[in-house]
């Protein structure tokens, strides 16, 4: 099965592992939204009815970072960055029958990474009026995925495996 697959988290295993301090690192250094970082660390107990949902939300700014990590059952992960250039949004999900919505507003050099290890996933990500932004997802067995990207220059890569559903839209140049 694809989940003894690793996730893939360079340049943010520490946040990943809730071992990366925010306040150290980054608390008052950010001028004008640009270069912040908002991390989310999520595990859940036994209890697979009790799903968690995270939620970041940057507007504007450049070089922002979002990462939400989550294990467990029945997941949400929410990211949402509005406008701002070079901004990434990750999402990594182990576990099964999550659901992951990130959505990428204007800008450009826009870059989004989702990973679900596990089964029945869903995942609708969606980077619209934007220029150069890319986006890569793996998924496992029994995901459905939605994608939507318009503008100009945009790249969509993934990794299925076998049962998935995908959706794509690409629209512009």
């Amino acid at each position: 099965m694809a989940q003894a697959l690793q996730l893939d988290l360079t340049s943010t295993t520490d946040l990943a592992t809730g071992e990366y301090d925010l306040d150290l690192q980054y608390m008052g250094s950010s001028f004008y939204g640009n270069g912040n970082v908002a991390g989310i660390y999520q595990k859940q107990a036994n209890d697979v009815d009790l799903g968690n949902v995270a939620e970041i939300q940057q507007i504007d700014g450049a070089t922002n970072l979002a990462m939400i990590w989550q294990e467990g059952f029945n997941l949400e992960a929410h990211i949402l960055q509005d406008g701002g250039e070079n901004n990434v949004a990750r999402v990594a999900q182990l576990g099964s029958g999550h659901y992951a919505r990130l959505t990428q507003t204007g800008g450009s050099d826009n870059v989004m990474f989702v990973q679900m290890l596990g089964s029945n996933a869903r995942i609708e990500a969606t980077q619209t009026d934007a220029i150069s932004n890319s986006l890569w997802v793996v998924l496992n067995s029994g995901a459905q995925l939605t994608i939507t990207q318009s503008g100009e220059g945009n790249r969509f890569s993934t990794v299925l495996a076998p049962g998935t559903i995908m959706n794509v839209t690409q629209t512009g140049q």
